[in-house]
């Protein structure tokens, strides 16, 4: 297999240390933990690691201090710097998989190197702007080691189509058969194109249409547009597209339009022309962190009927506005491609399946037409970011708030809002930092913004508190009306629901930000999920939620489910779960809580 080559830069230590968190804490291998030293095996290797246990059994490594024994001895001169090339040499998986995550793992120091020699770091990211901050945010996936693997992508492609340069390019254009489309769009076809795009540019497309049908005795009536990322078509247009190219299924008709600009998510696309227009999400053929970024066939047309059931909640739903802390993002039109209808013009019998999901797109609402406060609002991740000064990016904020008040806020504004879309309407969202935009009021917590529903959803049809109003989506897309509970979004119980929030928006997510605020300023981890325990307890008591319906949410129990992400990749099992258990804080707040009232009585 392929070696990198390590030099044990900062960025090695780095993806050294996310990579062995993530085994520890996901039970791939076994350790033991004393004295602020973790001992575990991998393989031929006998490892010693520095760090702490936090909050949810997440490991906590200290940078730089992964040490490997010879094999003469556990004594101190016997100890070197462990490399990445020798973890990966030892983990628990074939040597495919070792290859396939060493070339991930690689890229990914490469690209922070690229970063540190190329870019300007900013002494301080806390004036930017929102979109701003999109670009500058660029330390990654706080948990993943591929956390900036984006495979396929050059450094020049870095560049170019990478949040952190911050450089601005165009949408290219593909003209497609309509008869291999599927469209969920809010108005006849070019009223909508000339809404989004409009006459200048729109007349460009359809100038490029008539001229290339001129050339190939086609119609442009049979044709609708498509936006296709200028990389994407760079990847996959002369050779998983080159059959319908070469026969006139597909016309490609270049770049044209307003500037777009990359965020953190890399797929999704924010409009510098004019930000008020919607962001452009659209499929990758690029593996980041642990997922092919394309976009799943079936979601796209699905995505403005989640959306509008979403509304049609929160807009009824009395509490959430009168607190007006919940704003989502509206997925409100999509179009694909049918690989299905494609793949009877194509001789290859395994082509639809590899270009599934390669060729779609889903407009999204931008965050400056969601809520004029966009000015004050920051990509959740810039809450557990550290600056130049080595100080965390929130840290005038907890001076000027105090730890507590501030968290307390943060708990109000962003957890409660997320937890009564479960307990009251029985929808569990993806709340991962990714997911969510904080709006503030100079650094004061007002409002959560959630987005990214068409793959985010999930929720049970028993425990649904209003079923009439649950889309019909066998009408939908075929595809729903043979599915099982779990393959889509409805699953088999509540614990799922449980699980995807507990580990989203808990585990992978605000533990960061916990763990931040223990490590800065003395606010301890306890300290945060005691007070988040406190608020949801308040909320239970205001009579939101009838408490039958809170309680058939197991958020108790002394050990809990979690996504087993680094396993799942070791697997190569891209469509199976794996999971594990972890200990769960909230347990003992809720014992403390059983013995304060067995002593009041």
């Amino acid at each position: 297999m392929n070696q990198l080559n390590s030099n044990n830069s900062p960025f090695e230590q780095r993806v050294s240390r996310q990579l062995v968190e993530a085994l520890l804490f996901e039970r791939v291998i076994p350790y033991q933990f004393e004295s602020g030293i973790f001992k575990f095996t991998l393989g031929n290797l006998h490892c010693l690691a520095k760090g702490k246990i936090s909050s949810f059994g997440r490991i906590r490594i200290t940078e730089g201090s992964i040490q490997t024994l010879n094999h003469h001895g556990d004594t101190v001169a016997g100890l070197k710097v462990a490399k990445v090339s020798d973890l990966l040499n030892n983990l628990p998986t074939t040597d495919a998989m070792k290859k396939k995550l060493t070339t991930e793992l690689d890229q990914t120091i490469k690209l922070c190197e690229w970063n540190q020699q190329h870019l300007t770091k900013l002494d301080s990211r806390r004036h930017l702007s929102y979109q701003a901050l999109e670009s500058a945010l660029d330390e990654g996936h706080p948990y993943h080691p591929c956390f900036k693997a984006r495979t396929g992508f050059t450094f020049e492609d870095h560049e170019r189509y990478g949040p952190e340069a911050g450089n601005h390019f165009q949408l290219h254009w593909l003209a497609i058969d309509k008869n291999l489309l599927q469209h969920a769009i809010p108005t006849e076809s070019r009223t909508f194109w000339l809404a989004e795009l409009g006459e200048t540019t729109l007349h460009e497309l359809e100038q490029k249409l008539v001229y290339a049908c001129e050339a190939n005795a086609t119609r442009p009536e049979q044709f609708s547009f498509l936006p296709i990322h200028p990389w994407q078509w760079k990847s996959i247009g002369k050779s998983l597209l080159a059959d319908l190219v070469k026969h006139g299924w597909i016309i490609y008709l270049g770049p044209e339009g307003d500037l777009y600009q990359a965020t953190i998510s890399v797929r999704t696309l924010v409009n510098v022309t004019d930000p008020a227009k919607p962001n452009i999400k659209l499929p990758m053929n690029m593996v980041n962190t642990s997922s092919l970024r394309t976009i799943e066939t079936h979601s796209v047309c699905t995505a403005p009927i989640i959306t509008q059931w979403l509304n049609a909640l929160v807009n009824d739903d009395s509490y959430l506005q009168a607190n007006n802390s919940l704003g989502l993002l509206d997925e409100y039109a999509g179009i694909v491609f049918d690989e299905q209808k494609a793949q009877s013009l194509i001789e290859d019998n395994n082509w639809s399946k590899a270009v599934e999901g390669q060729l779609a797109v889903i407009f999204r609402k931008s965050l400056t037409h969601e809520t004029p406060e966009a000015h004050q609002a920051v990509p959740f991740p810039a809450l557990m970011a550290k600056e130049k000064d080595q100080k965390p990016f929130i840290d005038p904020w907890i001076e000027q708030f105090g730890a507590e008040q501030w968290a307390k806020q943060l708990i109000d504004t962003v957890v409660i809002p997320v937890w009564h879309l479960l307990v009251h309407h029985g929808i569990a969202l993806e709340a991962h930092g990714q997911n969510m935009v904080l709006v503030h009021q100079n650094g004061w917590p007002t409002k959560v913004v959630l987005r990214d529903f068409h793959e985010s959803l999930e929720y049970q049809k028993n425990y649904l508190a209003n079923p009439d109003l649950e889309p019909d989506f066998p009408a939908i897309n075929p595809c729903y009306q043979r599915a099982s509970d779990d393959q889509y979004f409805w699953m088999e119980s509540v614990e799922a629901l449980r699980e995807l929030i507990v580990d989203t928006l808990f585990v992978f997510n605000l533990t960061e930000v916990t763990f931040l605020l223990e490590e800065n300023y003395s606010f301890t981890e306890q300290q945060f999920w005691q007070l988040v325990a406190d608020q949801m307890e308040l909320y239970a008591q205001s009579n939101q939620t009838a408490a039958v319906r809170i309680d058939e949410i197991p958020l108790n129990d002394e050990m809990i489910h979690a996504e087993s992400l680094i396993k799942k990749k070791l697997s190569d099992q891209s469509s199976v779960e794996f999971h594990h258990l972890i200990p769960n804080p909230f347990h003992a707040f809720k014992e403390n809580l059983q013995d304060t009232e067995t002593l009041s009585a």
